[in-house]
C-alpha cells in the first residue's frame, strides 16, 4: 500500500474531499542546482491535487489523513495512462510505414499517423478509467487520521 497525507478540505454524505499536496523528487537529486526543473517547480510553486475518498475515519474538515493505494494499482493506472498510448503511437507510425508506398510527403503522413495513435491510445485509456470509475481498485482508501483540527 503506498500511502500519503491528505488534508480534509470538505464533507460531501459519507466522502471526503481530500487536498494533497503534488511532491516534487527534486529535494533528493544532487543537480538541484543546475537543474531547469527545480527553477520551474520553484517558480510555478506549490500544487495541490483534490480527489475524494470514503470517509471510514469520522474524520472532520480539517483533520489531517494517511490515504493509501494499492501498488498493483498504481502499477497497472501507470501503465494505461503512459505506455498504451506510447506503444498505439508506435504502432500506427509502423504500419503507416509498412502499408503507404512512398509520395512526396511520405514523412508529414506516417508523423500524422503517429500522432493519431497517440490520439487513440489516450482515449483507450480514458475509456479504460471511465469504465472502472466506479471500482474500489482506483479509489484510494483513508486508513487513519493523525492530526484532528484544532487538537494538537
Amino acid at each position: 500500500m503506498i500511502e500519503e497525507q491528505a488534508q480534509v478540505v470538505d464533507i460531501k454524505g459519507d466522502q471526503l474531499v481530500l487536498q494533497a499536496q503534488t511532491k516534487s523528487a527534486c529535494g533528493s537529486c544532487s543537480a538541484n542546482k543546475g537543474c531547469g526543473t527545480s527553477v520551474l517547480s520553484k517558480v510555478v510553486g506549490r500544487k495541490f491535487t483534490h480527489f475524494q475518498a470514503k470517509n471510514d475515519v469520522d474524520a472532520n474538515i480539517g483533520d489531517t489523513v494517511i490515504v493509501g493505494i494499492s501498488e498493483d494499482a498504481l502499477l497497472k493506472g501507470s501503465t494505461m495512462i503512459y505506455i498504451v498510448p506510447v506503444l498505439m503511437m508506435l504502432f500506427f507510425a509502423l504500419m503507416a510505414e509498412y502499408l503507404i508506398t512512398p509520395v512526396h510527403n511520405h514523412d508529414l503522413i506516417v508523423a500524422v499517423c503517429a500522432l493519431s495513435g497517440l490520439a487513440a491510445g489516450s482515449l483507450l485509456a480514458r475509456g479504460y478509467f471511465h469504465r472502472r470509475s466506479r471500482s474500489q481498485m482506483y479509489s484510494p482508501v483513508v486508513l487513519r487520521k493523525i492530526i484532528e483540527h484544532g487538537k494538537l
